[in-house]
């Protein structure tokens, strides 16, 4: 396994952009915003009554914040499948309980990629791995305009790390023709046991110039550019550009050597 800081909150906020309201630029009439927006809105909201699915290909960059390590890039598969409520989106898939025009709720589970291999830097030796898990959870999402919002909480269930985290991100765009631009902006907690099982030192590990230590629970902020581009109806170019402010006692941890983090992930892909 290899260490790969992929946030899945970050990949979820990238496969859920159409959640987000829409505003256009000043130079627009106020009756004009309003239709661009509802169009936008349309294209980008699914029919809960038919069955969609896309698949395309994409590429991931992740950052590693681990002393002596390196930025990752991996091709990634992009399947998305949408019955009625149901909804599988290549690491996550889940229900969603309440569907309303502007208001979701879903309950879903998710892969998390994060993790640490000793064997990828000399300053880690010694150190024993931090495997990927799988986290359940809830979400909310408000589409409102011009700015909208996302609160999820997720937990850790196949006890690596037997953490929590829970994000609130506020997110605004505009539609720049067939391209719709958003930025997100937000919080992301982390509990106790998530922080330290990622960034903790134990007793066991301690070594000249690498102290044992317990992370507390710490506050990530994280935020995303992003643009999708529909050059036809069934095709769809992605991307989305992520920088995430680590927090204090991430930063404090003796294995990480930087404040922020950035992660690039962008995907094309074909709607059936």
């Amino acid at each position: 396994m290899t260490i790969k800081r992929m946030r899945c909150n970050v990949v979820s906020l990238g496969l859920f952009l159409f959640l987000a309201g829409a505003c256009l630029g000043a130079a627009e009439s106020a009756s004009a915003q309003d239709e661009r927006a509802e169009r936008a809105e349309t294209t980008t909201r699914p029919n809960p009554e038919e069955l969609e699915a896309s698949v395309g290909l994409g590429f991931l960059s992740s950052p590693r914040p681990y002393v002596g390590t390196d930025p990752q890039a991996f091709p990634i598969p992009i399947v998305n499948i949408k019955y009625k409520r149901w909804f599988l989106e290549s690491i996550r898939g889940g229900y969603t309980f309440v569907q309303r025009e502007r208001l979701d709720a879903r309950a879903f589970t998710q892969v998390r990629f994060q993790g640490l291999e000793p064997d990828t830097s000399p300053f880690l030796e010694g150190m024993e791995t931090r495997q990927k898990s799988l986290d359940a959870g809830v979400e909310v999402i408000y589409r409102g305009r011009p700015v909208g919002f996302r609160v999820s909480a997720l937990s850790d269930v196949l006890g690596r790390s037997n953490g929590q985290e829970v994000s609130v991100a506020a997110i605004t765009g505009a539609p720049l023709g067939k391209t719709l631009v958003l930025v997100g902006f937000g919080p992301r907690w982390l509990s106790r046991d998530r922080a330290d099982y990622y960034y903790g030192v134990r007793a066991s590990e301690a070594r000249p110039g690498r102290p044992q230590y317990s992370a507390p629970s710490t506050i990530n902020w994280d935020l995303t550019v992003s643009a999708i581009y529909n050059p036809t109806p069934r095709w769809t170019v992605f991307g989305l550009v992520t920088r995430t402010g680590l927090g204090s006692s991430i930063r404090s941890s003796p294995l990480v050597e930087r404040a922020s983090a950035y992660s690039l992930i962008a995907f094309v892909s074909f709607n059936f």
